[in-house]
């Protein structure tokens, strides 16, 4: 359990090689990740920024978590990128695996991540039960991959334009991995690749990404992990309903965005 008056933060020689750190007990192999750097600039094809203030999401979250008696480990990323991943204007949201693979490489297992948008409004554990029972924790959009799918990105994710109306998207704003499982370790090894391989992820969010006039754009980190996960048969996925019991995604606390 996180102390609310005993808090302290882990200061690390450098900024770049770790994350902020919440102490909690060192036994715990879960933890909550985020990542709440502004950025100078947008990325290619996504909607101009008006205002935003993530580090604000950030402190959310972790105030979230004292309240509600989280007992795993928070891991921010506020100043720095984790080792190896691109900037959010370089490749948009490529940030997420590999914010998941510096968790793992810390030692945590049971890994959930929240985007800085996030609203907890009540207690977590639960969830990281579902993720350790079932490998993971992904919730269901209400669109196709399709309809947010470059026709670059179809390649590298192996599927054809029209299965792709038929695939259905994921909403990975909130997405929990259970790392002790081949399956969940397999599914972030493709994502990392899929993050890293300057097709799959690039895509203007609200642009034109394909001739096929269906198409609304593109969903970077989503599309990629929606493809992914149902291709690994990870298709168990909870539904909004299940989602708005613990959680609020509240994008206009941290963000205006030009769309």
């Amino acid at each position: 359990m996180i102390d609310r008056y005993h808090r302290k933060i882990r200061k690390t020689q450098s900024k770049r090689d770790h994350p902020t750190l919440q102490y909690i007990p060192t036994h715990s192999n879960k933890c909550v990740i985020s990542l709440g750097i502004n950025n100078p600039q947008s990325p290619s094809g996504h909607p101009r920024i008006i205002s935003q203030n993530f580090i604000k999401g950030i402190q959310r979250i972790k105030e979230g978590l004292i309240r509600t008696n989280f007992s795993g480990q928070f891991l921010h990323w506020c100043d720095d990128y984790p080792i190896g991943s691109p900037k959010h204007w370089e490749v948009p949201f490529a940030f997420k695996p590999y914010c998941f693979q510096e968790a793992l490489n810390q030692n945590f297992q049971l890994i959930l991540w929240l985007d800085s948008s996030i609203k907890i409004k009540q207690p977590i554990e639960p969830l990281f039960e579902l993720i350790k029972k079932d490998g993971y924790l992904i919730f269901q959009e209400d669109h196709s991959v399709g309809e947010y799918c470059s026709d670059a990105a179809l390649k590298t994710l192996s599927i054809l334009r029209e299965e792709s109306f038929k695939i259905q998207s994921c909403w990975s704003c909130v997405l929990g991995l259970n790392l002790q499982t081949i399956i969940a370790r397999e599914f972030l090894k493709i994502w990392k690749e899929k993050a890293s391989d300057g097709v799959t992820f690039p895509g203007a969010k609200w642009g034109k990404v394909s001739e096929d006039k269906r198409v609304k754009g593109h969903r970077y980190d989503q599309t990629a992990a929606s493809v992914i996960a149902l291709q690994l048969n990870m298709n168990h996925w909870k539904n909004k309903t299940f989602f708005e019991n613990f959680f609020e995604n509240d994008r206009s606390y941290v963000r205006c965005l030009d769309e």
